[in-house]
């Protein structure tokens, strides 16, 4: 085997096992962030699902079709989280000018303070966990996830 192989075999392994060690500290964050997510909403009335859902109408009512794309959600994991927001008198769904069917779903008064609750929470742990991490770092962190996930995304059956 060439010296000029070698080297690139080994770039390659290197590259992999990098890729696979990001993929599997991204799934372990994925699972903590909402264990910790849904411990700070359990006393706001929520769970991540339930604020997910909550901010993506916060600014202006949606259908839940659109939610779900938004969200990167089926549209019936969406209906269900928006269905119990409503039992809850935490979203309503008013009339779709533009759809008969697809109803809009709004945060109510009630909603709109536990949205704000959970936004608190969420800016208390902020601070807490990058106390100390250079704020450079973390912006770089984000633009290679966000790089990556633009890439994978190219990889999804149509």
């Amino acid at each position: 085997m060439s010296d000029k192989l070698a080297i690139r075999q080994h770039a390659v392994k290197k590259a992999c096992d990098a890729y696979n060690d990001l993929m599997d500290e991204v799934i372990r964050l994925s699972d903590i962030l909402e264990a910790v997510g849904n411990g700070i909403a359990r006393p706001t009335g929520l769970s991540v699902a339930r604020y997910q859902v909550l901010a993506a109408v916060e600014e202006e009512p949606a259908p839940v079709g659109t939610i779900a794309t938004q969200l990167g959600h089926t549209r019936q994991s969406v209906q269900r989280v928006a269905d119990l927001l409503v039992d809850d008198d935490l979203a309503s769904y008013r009339p779709n000018p533009a759809h008969q069917r697809a109803k809009l779903l709004e945060v109510t008064s009630t909603g709109r303070a536990a949205l704000h609750r959970m936004q608190a929470a969420y800016d208390d742990l902020a601070l807490r966990t990058t106390d100390g991490l250079d704020l450079e770092r973390l912006e770089l962190a984000r633009q290679t996830l966000i790089e990556l996930q633009h890439r994978l995304k190219s990889e999804l059956p149509s």
